[in-house]
């Protein structure tokens, strides 16, 4: 039986091959070359069935790891899943926000000290190693579409295997929006600052400092997709719906702001809604 998991969508980076250490390098040469790489769809899946056993598993072996390669103007780009070191981060996180009675009810210390120990011998021998892959259960965050343009959007509707929507840009261009975005959004935390999504970006900002300045960003709406209409797909403009919010916010208009903020809140509320509720 094939495990139940949360749609999900998926912010990844993938880095050029130059990027990696040369043991690295030569090891996703050798993987790539080998062929059978995942493709998106079928990876995520195969990532999810793992993410779900992942928090017992007694050590952390990145060499053992898959990943997405993509190819563009001929270099190629890579995004390791790294999938055990993020299910473990995440449940340190998870646990470290909630009072320790509860945090055994979720996850036992027998689990989270073997983990914890895992984790802190990897972060002293590999300083380095990083997370390449962000996953957000059930709805799109909106700091998320700030790195984007609409014209960068890749849509495939329809009764076929491949529907999905994607969004694909460079790092360079991602950084630029999120330092245009973060600019405007002085503005509104001088106004109001407790407002949502001033963190988010910033978290963002400094998630995509780690990467290769040459790297390649993507928003892959995942299983998403499934939660939607064609139509729905079709008229989903948050990225443009949060362009518009931070350029009036640049020219002051929090009004205008707030309007455009609010399409994008009110287009992702339902999907929340069935979280809660799932």
């Amino acid at each position: 039986m094939a495990p139940v998991v949360s749609p999900a969508a998926y912010l990844r980076v993938y880095e050029p091959l130059a990027a990696f250490p040369p043991a690295e390098r030569l090891r996703w040469e050798r993987y790539a070359a080998r062929g059978g790489v995942p493709t998106r769809r079928a990876g995520a899946r195969r990532e999810r069935a793992v993410a779900l056993v992942a928090t017992i598993r007694p050590s952390l072996d990145v060499a053992d790891e898959s990943a997405f390669v993509q190819m563009a103007d001929g270099l190629m780009f890579v995004c390791p899943w790294y999938t055990q070191l993020r299910v473990w981060q995440a449940a340190m996180e998870f646990r470290g926000r909630l009072p320790e009675r509860v945090a055994e009810a979720f996850i036992p210390r027998r689990l989270a000290e073997p983990a914890e120990t895992e984790l802190d011998r990897w972060r002293s021998r590999r300083p380095d190693l990083k997370v390449y892959v962000q996953t957000c259960t059930w709805m799109v965050p909106p700091p998320w579409f700030i790195l984007f343009d609409s014209a960068e959007r890749a849509l495939v509707t329809g009764d076929t295997a491949d529907r999905s929507l994607l969004y694909r840009t460079s790092m360079g261009l991602a950084r630029r929006r999120v330092g245009r975005a973060l600019e405007a959004l002085e503005v509104l935390r001088r106004v109001a600052p407790d407002s949502p999504g001033v963190d988010g970006v910033v978290e963002l900002e400094h998630w995509l400092e780690d990467f290769h300045p040459h790297s390649r960003i993507e928003l892959d709406y995942g299983g998403i997709v499934d939660l939607l209409d064609d139509d729905a797909l079709r008229n989903d403009t948050s990225v443009a719906d949060l362009d518009e919010a931070i350029s009036a916010l640049r020219r002051g208009r929090t009004d205008a702001a707030v309007a455009a903020y609010g399409r994008v809140l009110s287009r992702w509320r339902p999907l929340q809604t069935r979280e809660s509720a799932s």
